[in-house]
């Protein structure tokens, strides 16, 4: 009997570290298991955040050019607007609008009309880009400039490092060599004033008109529009 008794007890204390040895390695099975569902569900959720995201920069971009659409600069000027006012800084606009573009869509066609409009957008920002703005297509061939910390005359000093760019060498479109100019309407904003972004538009698109009624390819101001 005690033999047999001795027998059990090891029989039982096997069983025992059999069963303790099954149930850890099927927790470990499972904490691998949750771990790499985990890290599943974490992935599925980052790839959606990212998809999310390209959604609604989709929604604020210029589908033909890359650019931040009409929609979108409105939003954004708005936020630059009132940090300009906290912070008691200037804040200028500028309006370009590519010469004669029309005469390029009825001579050459709208794709190669279209890019032209490409090429344009590339080089602007290209000449922006040391000057933290923010660059938009406004509406056919017109896009819209907004230049924080810049008052008229540096405003000005930057519109035209943009039409010195635009006018460098000519765009390859279609086959064709076309040469591209713009106008550009410039305005600071009276940060002091009770003006909207609809207010400070309107002045800038006057001196862009200024810049077309005096022979186009040229820079002028709210105050020489005046």
């Amino acid at each position: 009997m005690l033999l047999l008794s001795v027998a059990l007890g090891y029989r039982y204390a096997a069983l025992r570290n059999e069963n303790e040895r099954i149930v850890n390695e099927a927790r470990l099975q499972l904490e691998r298991k949750v771990a790499q569902r985990t890290q599943e569900v974490r992935s599925a959720l980052m790839q959606l955040e990212e998809a999310h995201g390209r959604l609604r920069d989709s929604s604020r971009r210029d589908g033909l050019t890359g650019l931040y659409n009409r929609t979108w600069f409105h939003e954004a000027f708005e936020r630059m607007l009132d940090q300009a006012r906290g912070e008691r800084r200037p804040l200028s606009l500028l309006m370009i609008d590519l010469d004669h573009f029309k005469a390029i869509n009825d001579r050459l066609g709208h794709l190669a009309g279209d890019e032209c409009l490409r090429w344009a957008a590339h080089r602007i920002g290209k000449a922006l880009r040391p000057h933290d703005a923010l660059l938009a297509r406004f509406g056919g061939e017109e896009f819209v400039v907004a230049l924080p910390a810049r008052d008229l005359p540096a405003a000005v000093a930057v519109a035209e490092e943009v039409r010195q760019t635009l006018t460098k060498a000519p765009c390859q479109a279609q086959g064709h060599n076309v040469r591209i100019s713009a106008s550009i309407g410039v305005h600071t904003i009276n940060t002091e004033a009770l003006d909207d972004i609809d207010d400070a538009l309107e002045v800038a698109d006057r001196a862009l008109y200024a810049a077309k009624a005096n022979g186009r390819d040229c820079v002028r101001t709210s105050i020489s529009a005046a």
